[in-house]
């Protein structure tokens, strides 16, 4: 999008209404927020461009972006458990979405964490990765999940899933963990086959309009939620942010924020 709007401008002929130009064509097109995005990089790009040279300043600092309405989906546990209970029925491939779904809930993991997930994490001692996102220079966090007997059910009927033995504990049918590509692609086939067995058909324009849609992003939100409501001690470290305002930031889709009176 920004080679066809910018790509055959020079650099030295960037003016700051051509970024404004650029975000209410993106806006008109329906994407104002990806519009932010995008002039953002385009932004990085101008810094580059001025430290080496090619021209004098960086035209597109400090603007007014976009407005947008954050659209946050909230997930119920109901909703995950159904879709989980729906997939044990299906062709291998859905059940073991199914299987990443609820495993994604219970360990409350990030589904860069869940995609790849290595067998050699499990242990005695529960499931384990190593946080898949920090900041250049921060320590590696390891993230550690005791056993519940819902969690071993759960990683058990993930491994029978497969017909043989495989490294990754939610493999694609040769074995490999899914690329981001790869998994969005069958997630929405078998999202799909699950939103038209509750609702005759959906069509593909409206899937993710449904509301019983959600994507593996959606469940970590859900479970994180689920440990601040129920004020479980170790909120914090299941949702393993490096800043608690983060948790609370991001991720707490409560509805009611309940308390006890002063006295």
């Amino acid at each position: 999008n920004l080679a066809k709007f910018f790509g055959k401008m020079q650099p030295n002929a960037l003016r700051t209404v051509h970024g404004y130009q650029y975000l209410e064509a993106r806006a008109k097109s329906g994407a104002p927020a990806k519009a932010n995005k995008e002039l953002s990089l385009m932004s990085t790009i101008c810094h580059y461009a001025v430290r080496w040279g090619v021209m004098e300043a960086n035209p597109f600092v400090g603007m007014m972006q976009n407005k947008t309405d954050k659209s946050v989906r909230t997930v119920t546990r109901s909703q995950i458990v159904r879709f989980y209970l729906w997939s044990l029925k299906q062709p291998q491939t859905f059940r073991n979405l199914g299987c990443a779904a609820i495993f994604t809930y219970l360990t409350g993991f990030r589904a860069a964490e869940v995609r790849p997930f290595h067998v050699s994490g499990l242990s005695s001692a529960g499931v384990r990765v190593i946080n898949a996102k920090r900041k250049k220079g921060e320590d590696e966090v390891s993230k550690l999940r005791e056993w519940s007997p819902k969690l071993r059910a759960v990683v058990a009927r993930a491994r029978q899933t497969h017909k043989v033995e495989r490294m990754y504990l939610f493999a694609n049918l040769s074995g490999s963990p899914y690329s981001r590509s790869g998994w969005g692609s069958v997630w929405h086939d078998a999202m799909m086959a699950w939103v038209s067995s509750n609702d005759g058909a959906a069509k593909p324009e409206t899937l993710i309009a449904h509301p019983e849609y959600f994507s593996l992003l959606d469940v970590r939100p859900a479970a994180i939620t689920t440990k601040l409501r129920n004020r479980d001690g170790d909120a914090y470290d299941f949702a393993a942010h490096a800043n608690p305002a983060t948790t609370h930031r991001n991720y707490d889709r409560r509805k009611e924020k309940k308390a006890k009176a002063t006295e």
